[in-house]
């Protein structure tokens, strides 16, 4: 029987979800170890999109800031945590100590890159400099300060000023260089003086940080060069040693290990929790034990089997996880629509930049032998690949080899290891559902179809040699064309 829970499709604010009422899927017992371990300083989680990077960097985030005004209260963590009746993990006896600790005791930063693009470079840097003026709006109290020196506190004020009024005035070169200096120094200030404020470290959380990059590749004119010197030299002056007196953690998300390399050469003490590494694989995403209950809290148990085979899949290390973004938006619509049949959610929620650029520019999407690994992958086969890590991103406009692609895939969650493949140099991988095998099959029409730059031009081509009689080339055309688009499987 269909029961009425309040669920959140996209909530990624943890206050509004707890107070609203909605339904939240506990990750709250990851939070001692991630933020009490001094072996780990500063830690990159890469996931897929839509698998709760940003709702659990949320959560984070709340538990450990500082009342402000009031550094000795922490009744919002109280009543947010543990006096809100749902006997979450950290509210146990064994996490008192641990709250006393950590549980509001901290100034916290926090920063997301999600919506960091443009056509042009000065596009995206204004972007940033918004996102950097909200902390500085957000931090302003600092300046009314007694114990902040009457340098940083001008500085402060006129970096404030600058990004509320120049922030679209870059096409001025001055202004666009003023912009990349405090763009690379915010954060950094705005922590060096709430240290100075309140004698505490300082934790500073990133968000979707390969987003700036990804956006800067594909661009019509791509300035990626130019937002990799800023988004390295940011991370740099933020997570660096010698910012070890007011940086505590440092805690950074992103889909893609592809640009990790380049980003962080200068910064210290990273360790990248990939899908498959532990203790974190169970911490993105929702479980098999996490989904059975809230299907069953939904009263949508019967529909368990059919809800697996779209939306399970995934294999964190150990564990089956399901992409909460499709699970929470089925049950959504099955309880509140009344609209039973499962739906291609995750797969409709990004453009896939990344492999359509694969698709249009590498010729080695149209290689013979890659279309029959994929093809196999479409059959519900496994095909073998090495992991291939750390390239950056115009090497997708090139070349690039399919077990690059294939790696990429891995990551950003359209495909995932099979039972029993190794997690590291060579893997056996598979699609993992039913939605992504959906999205497969639309990508390979698009690949193969008239709306398809390549194929359409090899049509004009072979057109224009048959127009003037050159059966010679117009058959070597054909020929080409034939090996790359047929699957030797293909009998038929």
């Amino acid at each position: 029987m269909k029961k009425d829970v309040l669920l959140y499709t996209g909530g990624e604010d943890l206050a509004e979800i707890i107070n609203g009422g909605g339904y939240y899927v506990d990750k709250t017992a990851y939070l001692k170890d991630l933020l009490i371990t001094d072996a780990i300083k500063n830690s990159l989680f890469i996931r897929p999109r839509r698998f709760g990077k940003t709702l659990n960097l949320d959560l984070i985030r709340q538990f450990c800031r500082l009342n402000y005004q009031n550094p000795g209260d922490k009744s919002y963590q109280q009543k947010l945590f543990v006096d809100n009746g749902r006997n979450l993990a950290v509210a146990g006896d064994d996490y008192k100590e641990f709250r006393e600790k950590i549980m509001g005791e901290f100034p916290v930063i926090s920063i997301s890159f999600r919506t960091v693009e443009g056509t042009c470079f000065q596009q995206a840097v204004s972007q940033l400099i918004y996102k950097v003026g909200l902390l500085y709006n957000e931090f302003d109290f600092l300046t009314k300060s007694s114990k902040q020196t009457s340098s940083s506190i001008q500085s402060y004020k006129e970096n404030l000023s600058f990004c509320d009024t120049q922030k679209n005035k870059l096409n001025d070169s001055q202004n666009l260089n003023s912009a990349i200096s405090i763009l690379v120094t915010a954060i950094p200030e705005i922590a060096s003086m709430l240290y100075k404020e309140y004698g505490r470290k300082v934790i500073v959380i990133i968000d979707e940080y390969d987003v700036p990059l990804q956006k800067a590749m594909i661009a019509e004119e791509p300035y990626y060069n130019k937002m990799l010197n800023i988004i390295r030299t940011l991370s740099g002056n933020i997570f660096k040693k010698d910012n070890e007196p007011w940086l505590y953690k440092g805690i950074v998300s992103g889909c893609l290990r592809i640009a990790h390399q380049s980003v962080f050469t200068d910064a210290n003490n990273f360790t990248t929790f990939g899908m498959n590494d532990e203790p974190y694989t169970g911490f993105f995403g929702f479980t098999e034990e996490e989904t059975e209950k809230l299907l069953a809290d939904c009263g949508l148990s019967e529909k368990e089997s059919e809800v697996k085979k779209w939306y399970d899949g995934y294999r964190f290390g150990d564990k089956h996880i399901y992409c909460p973004w499709s699970i929470i938006s089925y049950c959504y619509a099955a309880t509140q629509k009344d609209i039973y049949a499962p739906q291609p959610f995750w797969v409709n929620t990004s453009g896939n930049d990344l492999i359509t650029m694969f698709t249009d520019n590498s010729m080695e999407a149209h290689n013979a032998e890659n279309i029959d690994k994929l093809q196999k992958l479409l059959d519900g086969e496994t095909i073998d690949i090495s992991l291939k890590e750390f390239t950056t991103y115009p090497d997708l406009r090139n070349r690039v080899s399919f077990d690059v692609f294939m790696t990429m895939m891995l990551h950003t969650g359209y495909v995932t290891f099979a039972e029993g493949s190794d997690i590291t140099g060579k893997v056996t991988v598979r699609i993992p559902n039913q939605e992504v095998l959906a999205c497969f099959n639309e990508k390979r029409e698009y690949l193969y179809g008239e709306d398809n730059p390549y194929w359409y031009n090899q049509a004009l081509k072979l057109v224009d040699l048959l127009m003037v009689n050159n059966t010679d080339d117009a058959q070597m055309l054909i020929s080409t064309m034939l090996k790359e688009f047929l699957s030797i499987r293909n009998t038929g």
